[in-house]
């Protein structure tokens, strides 16, 4: 297999002109030794392709250079050429982080730091851990949970959120400037939720966050303590329908990492989830890693297989 680094970078990544960077990133690696090729992102879902297309010409070591979303992206696109490929193994495959992205939060698991010399540092060393593949299953198609989402507020924050930066505002306090507004905007809808063959609630959602990671909205935390994306399954805190102001109130402690662990919130960990809208009417959307691939129905399943990744 193809032993060069195929590095996909997202130009329009949040914090950082990486369309202006993406070179210096090349070169710091090439002149420690690293062979590099580059592909540019053109329009929002693009990494996908371009990722699944560097599998199947044989590239089995991927460098995403973006915020959360071009990770996501990329896992995307692997986890679809797995998909269809008979045989294929992820474990085959090595994924590395250039960090140019808003929140950052899939680096703040890994332990990748934000500096993005000392990121490109890591790849050149090489040292490796592994990441569980996690599966997202909508109507739209399947995407790879690289380290968070929901369903509910989370979403509709996220939805808001891209809302602002397509229109061409940055910088993380974005989300915490959101947030109030889609509380008090919400309309909750009723929603069944099985883990694991356990009907877990039944009800108005509020919201329900997950976590393959541990990290969101700029290294908040939202599900319960200790989980990780090693352990073969994914947390869900699931916050109930209730009135706005309480909903709010509970919110708020996602600042303390607290969250999961209020009274009335549902946590749970599993292997598989599906969470399916009652009635008919609008469907929530659904959030992975600061995207919206979709509506519900959702189904998130881990799929058995890990990645490598690269690690300080």
């Amino acid at each position: 297999m193809n032993e060069i680094w195929m590095m996909i970078a997202n130009p329009n990544a949040a914090t950082q002109d990486t369309g202006a960077t993406w070179e210096t990133y090349k070169k710091q690696l090439t002149d420690g030794g690293a062979q590099v090729e580059a592909s540019l992102t053109a329009h929002k879902g693009h990494a996908i392709d371009l990722a699944r297309e560097a599998a199947e010409k044989g590239y089995r070591k991927l460098i995403a250079v973006g915020g959360d979303g071009t990770v996501h992206e990329v896992m995307t696109g692997l986890l679809r050429y797995a998909d269809a490929t008979p045989g294929a193994d992820l474990g085959d495959f090595t994924l590395a982080v250039i960090p140019a992205g808003t929140g950052n939060d899939w680096i703040k698991t890994a332990g990748i730091p934000e500096d993005v010399t000392e990121a490109t540092a890591c790849i050149l060393r090489g040292h490796t851990g592994k990441e569980d593949i996690v599966r997202l299953t909508l109507d739209s198609g399947v995407f790879c949970l690289a380290n968070i989402g929901g369903v509910g507020l989370d979403a509709n924050i996220c939805y808001n959120t891209n809302a602002l930066k397509d229109k061409g505002y940055k910088g993380s306090i974005l989300y915490s400037l959101v947030a109030p507004y889609s509380i008090f905007s919400k309309k909750l809808r009723p929603v069944e939720i099985v883990c694991d063959g356990e009907t877990v609630y039944r009800g108005k959602l509020f919201t329900a966050v997950l976590g393959n990671g541990i990290y969101r909205g700029g290294g908040l935390q939202q599900n319960e303590a200790g989980g990780n994306w090693t352990d073969g399954v994914v947390e869900v805190s699931i916050q109930p329908g209730c009135n706005h102001f309480k909903g709010m109130s509970q919110m708020m402690h996602i600042f303390k990492g607290d969250f999961a662990t209020l009274p009335g919130i549902i946590s749970k960990r599993f292997r598989k989830m599906t969470i399916t809208p009652l009635g008919s009417g609008k469907r929530d959307w659904v959030e992975a890693d600061g995207e919206i691939p979709g509506t519900l129905p959702l189904t998130v399943e881990v799929t058995g297989q890990q990645i490598n990744i690269i690690v300080p």
